[in-house]
């Protein structure tokens, strides 16, 4: 399959280097000027995504909307949420301060109530191993059976689902979510270990990458 991830767009407190996490912040003017200029972008390549997939999160799920043009079956997903930075949210952070390295696999910190990084590292590992069980490891497809999934689950955000593709065809997969969430999907598509600098892959507001997973 063809999978696309895509970053939301800015917010105020991008702008502000306030750590954002799970606080649910609304795109600003320019993230949504990102957002319709990425889907003007999509639409002049010709690219066609046949599912979508979204954090719940506003500023996510506004620039899901907006670079689909509304689509209406785009499946949200709990697991796509930000890393949580808990008692660090809303701040700006000296992170050179803390003592520890917050993207160290090894040193996997929970300082200030900061989710491990091997937590998102396993929520989205088991993101990605339910898209690879969908749409490419079956004739006919399943749908994932997961706790971490939110109420909209993949056959009921599209019935069809199930009976849509084929191993021979290459479905093309849409995911928008956040910097840290989508760093940890990255490292997951294309390999990790536990000296991997996570800080090594980036994606800024409204980019978009792909792979063939």
């Amino acid at each position: 399959m063809k999978l696309y991830l895509v970053r939301h767009g800015q917010t105020d407190w991008n702008i502000k280097k306030q750590a954002q996490g799970v606080a649910d912040i609304e795109l600003n003017a320019t993230g949504i000027a990102q957002a319709e200029a990425l889907r003007d972008r999509i639409a002049a390549e010709d690219l066609h995504f046949d599912v979508v997939y979204a954090s719940p999160l506003r500023r996510a799920r506004k620039t899901a909307e907006i670079i689909t043009n509304n689509r209406p079956d785009i499946i949200y997903d709990d697991r796509l949420v930000e890393r949580s930075y808990g008692d660090l949210e809303g701040k700006i952070v000296d992170w050179d301060a803390l003592g520890v390295d917050d993207l160290d696999i090894r040193q996997n910190t929970n300082i200030h109530n900061l989710e491990p990084v091997q937590t998102v590292l396993a929520r989205s590992k088991s993101f990605l191993d339910d898209l690879k069980s969908l749409y490419t490891t079956s004739e006919t497809p399943t749908t994932p059976d997961s706790p971490a999934t939110s109420s909209t689950s993949a056959a009921s955000g599209n019935p069809d689902l199930k009976t849509s593709f084929k191993r021979s065809d290459e479905p093309h997969i849409l995911v928008v979510a956040h910097g840290t969430l989508l760093k940890t999907l990255h490292y997951n598509i294309v390999g990790y270990n536990p000296d991997t600098d996570l800080r090594s892959f980036h994606l800024d507001n409204c980019e978009l990458v792909e792979y063939e997973v």
